[in-house]
């Protein structure tokens, strides 16, 4: 029930020629409308030739089978949608969206090997389905032909969450032509977003905007210097000093998230942004951003005994350096910024678990537990000395989480329950994590800005994550690496199964964590790309890679309190959470045995150097590899700390826009002298610029292309080979994927039919106009004509599952005059003409949109008035058939 004004492109193009640039008609005497434009697509965009949006036209190419698969160009962008069955969308309006089943995409592009291939899924909102239907079924599979018949070189699959599906390319496979295939076999009808990437690509497209979690009426604002008249202005119920000129404040007429409705706390959101919006406005003001909230980052508790399953130590080459080191940790302090240590007696910081109280310390007269506000449930409201985890009388929850994580990293050798990775470490429990595993970054960076002075404390591990990109926690976090002489900081990847970065492991001074299951590889769950340096034991319940009989997880101390007493016992637990407090250990161990000479610099340039990990596979995936404890001990004892070089960015990129790049070099150990002897390149078309005088690292090279004589359509892949020297260690090598693409014509884009909206700028977002377009010549225009004067949003976007929405994460979407920051445009007696957008299936991220998130968007509706049924379309009751 849509009403579509269709526009053709010649049409809109004589109407264009109308427009003279006074605005005034031609002299044919024809007018020009009121509003006209076009719509640029992002290179490489594609659509699948059969959504649901093409089926109710009747405009559909099936390309469910080998013979109709679509031809894709070198990193393609392509949006999709697969359903198992028709059906019916619920919505709370008059209006009847259906979609149709398409269980099959199939598609033929040029692969090499270390090529990705993502596949990002999206669902209607939560309210347009009966709430028995259960999430899709969904696989991709890349196929190679050999000997006539179809060959499956890798595949990926789930049901159980909303995860990307994500397959690469080995390093054996041949270049050449393959197949890729999405399907479902079961659940709700989905929109998805396939990406293919080469090596030299640090991670797929963002196609959803990142939207993390945050107090309500509270902000964390940054100050050029005392609090004073400044504090005084922005009318603050409430402020804490956080350290370091950061304070977290409160405004009046604060509000309780808790006693409002779904609604209301939207709105409660986006006032919070608007006001810290006005607060970066005011003076002495540096900064000032959301108070984000963090969740612990585990998968699914289970509360099984699986203490007789440490598969995760050999995996990590525990026991063997347990040989080499002795000490096994013994004087090395590790905070365990969590949930807080589980005790016996929660009220007094003592009886912790039997298997880690030899090594639980707390620091007499320091705050321990962080927890404030809202999220505090230990019934002693406000900071205190006391870091007891109160559990909350659930089973299946998230308490005792930091007990779990304590375990994996120093439970004791004590011949009862488990053993830790490095079990004579010293773990200083430290609670940060409060109800239902959450916890708030203010509270976090008052527990760095703490940690980072306390001179018994070495390592800090976060098992948590899921906040957005905060400054003020970056400079909590560098001022505990302090250079590289501080505290080693580490994090866990993230759960999300995205390469998203999750902050704090996307940061540069954090090493961030994935996880891989019993086999060594990584966990359907676990995060790539930015997020991810290195990779350590993190489990995955859905498999028995080691083939031991039990599922993949991770077994260690937790607690029990549902019955009203609290009972120490130990569960099997999956998740990134699990993998970091691996590398804490490991950490632990080297220190344990040489002392101050190990420095978070030094394990930063024997990670980057490949001295503590072994290779599992691609690092887009698995960042340095798998941590290997033994590896590690081995390169700690021996003292050769290497110098190693890295450069920025750490692959290139080129294509028929950028044909140049500038190469920066930075030195690991931080300070290190190091000279670039040479920069050669791999094949004739890449020319990097002559090494500049000392001092080399100060000063970039110059990275520039020669095209003629490169063919259009074609992927050109080398390397760049970086020789340099160390006053304090070894010659070096550093290599440089490097990638040129002269892209395809703009003739060959699409990025399907989209309907271009004029939405009321006023409070209710109305659309008022609407007008659907399809491409032409690469691009797509649009008019519109008698539009009443006033100011208005301009957007245009794909309905690909027909669902009445347009501008969801997924679709391919433009606002004037920029994604993600849209602004009004005004109408009045002259026509505007020459109005141009650029349509993509990128969402940009919270820094491209002024640092603040967008917050309760789920597109555009559709106009509708009852004037076009849906067709008679058959409607089958939706099945999980499998």
């Amino acid at each position: 029930m849509i009403r579509i004004i269709p526009v053709t492109a010649g049409l809109i193009s004589s109407m264009l020629l109308l427009s003279g640039c006074d605005g005034g008609s031609s002299g044919g005497g024809e007018v020009p409308p009121d509003l006209a434009g076009i719509i640029e697509i992002e290179s490489g965009t594609r659509v699948d030739s059969d959504t649901a949006d093409d089926i109710f036209f009747e405009q559909q190419t099936a390309n469910g089978s080998p013979g109709s698969a679509q031809t894709l160009p070198p990193a393609a962008t392509v949006g999709g949608y697969l359903s198992f069955a028709d059906g019916i969308y619920v919505t709370d309006t008059a209006d009847i969206f259906l979609f149709f089943e398409d269980t099959e995409d199939l598609y033929v592009t040029e692969l090499s090997p270390g090529d990705r291939i993502t596949a990002q899924v999206f669902l209607s909102p939560k309210q347009f389905f009966p709430p028995d239907l259960p999430l899709p079924d969904r696989t991709l599979r890349v196929f190679r032909q050999q000997d006539g018949e179809l060959v499956q070189v890798g595949s990926d699959s789930t049901s159980a969450d909303l995860r990307a599906l994500t397959v690469s390319l080995p390093d054996g496979a041949e270049a050449g032509s393959y197949l890729i295939e999405a399907s479902t076999t079961g659940g709700r009808p989905f929109r998805y977003v396939l990406t293919l990437a080469d090596q030299t690509s640090p991670g797929v497209i963002n196609t959803r905007y990142t939207n993390p979690s945050f107090m309500v009426d509270e902000a964390i604002v940054s100050l050029a210097s005392e609090p004073g008249g400044a504090m005084a202005a922005m009318a603050v119920s409430e402020r804490r000093d956080l350290g370091r000129g950061t304070w977290l404040i409160r405004r009046k007429g604060t509000q309780n998230p808790v006693a409002m409705s779904v609604n209301q706390v939207q709105e409660a959101r986006r006032d919070t942004l608007d006001w810290i919006e006005g607060l970066r406005g005011q003076p002495g003001v540096v900064g000032a951003e959301p108070n984000y909230l963090y969740t612990a980052q585990q998968v699914s508790p289970d509360n099984d005994t699986f203490f007789d399953r440490q598969w995760n130590l050999p995996l990590a080459r525990a026991p063997m350096a347990w040989q080499v080191a002795p000490e096994t940790g013994s004087g090395v302090g590790i905070a365990i910024l969590d949930t807080g240590m589980f005790s016996a007696t929660p009220k007094t910081a003592e009886n912790w678990h039997p298997d880690l109280d030899v090594n639980v310390q707390t620091i007499n007269g320091q705050i321990m537990d962080y927890v404030s506000g809202d999220l505090d449930i230990d019934g002693d409201p406000g900071r205190d000395a006391n870091p007891a985890d109160p559990g909350d009388g659930t089973a299946q929850s998230s308490n005792f989480h930091g007990t779990h994580v304590a375990g994996i990293a120093a439970a004791v050798d004590n011949e009862i329950g488990v053993v830790g990775m490095a079990p004579a470490a010293t773990i200083y429990p430290v609670r940060v994590l409060g109800r239902d595993g959450v916890g708030s970054s203010s509270d976090l960076i008052d527990a760095l800005n703490w940690a980072a002075g306390r001179n018994e404390i070495d390592v800090i591990n976060l098992s948590l994550g899921g906040l957005g990109p905060s400054a003020a926690l970056e400079a909590a976090i560098d001022s505990a690496w302090n250079g590289g002489n501080g505290k080693l900081v580490v994090a866990a990847a993230g759960n999300q199964g995205t390469d998203e970065p999750t902050f704090p492991a996307a940061f540069t001074n954090v090493i961030g964590v994935g996880a891989v299951d019993g086999a060594g590889d990584r966990a359907s769950y676990s995060n790539v790309g930015e997020s991810v340096d290195v990779v350590a034991p993190g489990g995955d319940a859905s498999r028995d890679a080691n083939q031991d009989g039990a599922a993949d997880v991770i077994v260690s101390t937790w607690g029990r309190d549902d019955s009203g007493e609290f009972e120490p016992g130990f569960a099997g637990l999956q998740g990134t959470s699990m993998a970091a407090p691996h590398v804490s250990a490991v950490y632990a161990l080297m220190k344990g045995e040489i002392g101050a000479v190990m420095t978070p610099a030094k394990f930063h340039s024997l990670l980057k150097n490949g001295d503590l990990t072994e290779e599992v596979g691609p690092a887009f995936e698995y960042g340095a590899g798998l941590i290997n404890a033994l590896a590690a001990m081995d390169a700690a004892l021996e003292g050769n700390f290497p110098v190693t070089l890295g450069a920025s960015p750490s692959a290139l990129q080129f294509n028929s826009a950028v044909l140049s790049a500038e190469l920066e070099f930075s030195a690991f150990p931080e300070g290190s002298d190091i000279t670039i002897d040479s920069v050669s390149a791999g094949a004739g078309w890449l020319k990097p610029g002559d090494v500049k005088t000392e001092p080399t690292l100060s000063l970039p090279v110059s990275v520039d292309t020669d095209s003629p004589g490169l063919e259009d359509n074609n992927r050109y892949t080398t390397e760049l080979v970086v020789n340099y020297d160390s006053v304090e260690g070894s010659p070096g090598t550093l290599t440089i994927p490097v990638s040129l693409r002269l892209g395809t014509s703009p003739d060959d884009r699409d990025a399907g039919r989209h309907f271009v909206l004029l939405v009321n700028a006023g409070d209710n977002r109305d659309t008022v106009e609407q007008a659907a377009v399809t491409v032409s010549g690469g691009h797509y225009s649009f008019a519109f004509d008698q539009v009443e004067p006033g100011e208005y949003f301009l957007v245009a976007g794909t309905d690909m599952d027909n669902n009445g929405l347009i501008c969801e994460n997924g679709e391919a979407c433009a606002e004037y005059p920029v994604n993600g920051l849209p602004e009004k445009i005004v109408v009045g007696d002259e026509p505007l003409a020459g109005i141009t957008l650029t349509t993509s299936f990128r969402r940009p991220t919270i820094a491209a949109m002024g640092g603040l998130p967008r917050v309760g968007f789920e597109g555009y509706r559709l106009k509708s008035d009852g004037d076009k049924e849906q067709g008679d379309v058959p409607l089958r009751r939706l099945q999980n058939e499998r």
